[in-house]
């Protein structure tokens, strides 16, 4: 006998090492199963009660076949599932995907599956040779000057940052408190989520929102629906050339890790000096990333960064990458504040 192993009825077999990463190599496939149920808003469909493929394609208008196809494929990785042949129900995994629901990841889902965003991710090997963005070789222009003239795309785009953030901002809000803040600067703040949660949690705060002009609509429709009205201001600018004054606390969600680091810097020297009136009743800045831990174990922050090197040339950073950042910047880190989420909040004072 060879010694060949030969398992008996007793005896577990162990999946060979290459089943796992030929799972991994179909993530291409699977991210493009979400996105094809997200865009039809398939899940919308089953919310009261499970629907059978032909009564969905009906509604969608699509191939029935393919359709079933592609509900029996999400199904056999938990997303949906097949309760009677042909029937198709919710699944806590599927649940996400609906368009209003708490923690709604619909607008991601559809964003990781566009044309426009998914020929960058599959040009990864141009970042790694060249360093740069595999978005500006595609394209031809940066990811932000794109979505100034693609409407289509902003909006998907934008709608997707909302998701994000509405990920983290009550996290962030419960783990910092911002109990001692009277009026809060939020720098490149998208449609206001965050604003909106620091507003809801503390009464006794103001805010101005900054980003550029076409992001303030869809920002101020945010925040009256919030019932903020009389506690905001909405400023459009540019962060690189200079930022609002008269705030004791700056916040940069998910901004600094679009820049590599010399663009990274100017952002923050420019919050620097809009906060230099404001020294003496203690101003802060506060950096909201996820900061990647040492070791192997995974962390969203580490594929996130990969997001980053194919789409802006940023980066996600180590508590030392965003401590010599600072510095330079003319800030001194005094905390890094873990919350529920993989958010961090980088607490930093002027010197």
């Amino acid at each position: 006998m060879r010694g060949d192993f030969v398992a008996s009825e007793d005896s577990p077999q162990k999946a060979p090492p290459a089943t796992g990463l030929s799972q991994l190599l179909r993530g291409s496939l699977v991210t493009q199963l979400i996105h094809v149920a997200a865009t039809l808003g398939v899940a919308d469909l089953m919310c009261d009660g499970p629907k059978h493929s032909h009564e969905l394609a009906a509604s969608l208008k699509v191939h029935p076949e393919a359709l079933y196809r592609v509900l029996r494929a999400l199904a056999s990785i938990g997303i949906f599932e097949e309760a009677d042949p042909g029937c198709f129900a919710l699944t806590t995994q599927a649940e996400p995907l609906r368009r209003d629901v708490p923690g709604s990841l619909r607008a991601s889902a559809i964003l990781y599956g566009e044309p426009w965003f998914w020929r960058a991710c599959g040009d990864l090997l141009h970042s790694v040779r060249t360093g740069q963005p595999a978005f500006d070789h595609v394209h031809g222009e940066s990811l932000f000057a794109y979505l100034d003239h693609a409407a289509d795309a902003a909006a998907i785009f934008n709608d997707h940052q909302t998701n994000m953030t509405r990920q983290d901002a009550s996290a962030v809000v419960s783990a910092y408190g911002f109990r001692d803040c009277t009026r809060v600067v939020d720098v490149g703040g998208g449609h206001g989520t965050l604003t909106a949660a620091i507003l809801r949690a503390c009464p006794w705060t103001t805010a101005v929102l900054f980003d550029q002009p076409a992001v303030i609509a869809g920002a101020k429709r945010r925040l009256h629906a919030e019932g903020a009205t009389g506690r905001y201001t909405c400023i459009a600018g540019d962060f690189f050339e200079s930022i609002p004054e008269g705030g004791d606390v700056y916040v940069l969600k998910d901004i600094v890790h679009d820049w590599e680091d010399d663009r990274a810097t100017v952002i923050l020297r420019n919050c620097r000096r809009a906060m230099a009136h404001t020294l003496a009743a203690g101003a802060k800045l506060l950096v909201v990333e996820k900061v990647i831990p040492p070791g192997n174990a995974p962390f969203p922050g580490k594929l996130t960064d990969i997001t980053m090197l194919l789409v802006t040339g940023g980066r996600e950073r180590t508590a030392k990458e965003y401590e010599t950042l600072l510095n330079e910047a003319g800030f001194a880190l005094t905390r890094i504040v873990p919350t529920s989420s993989p958010a961090s909040v980088i607490e930093a004072v002027p010197v």
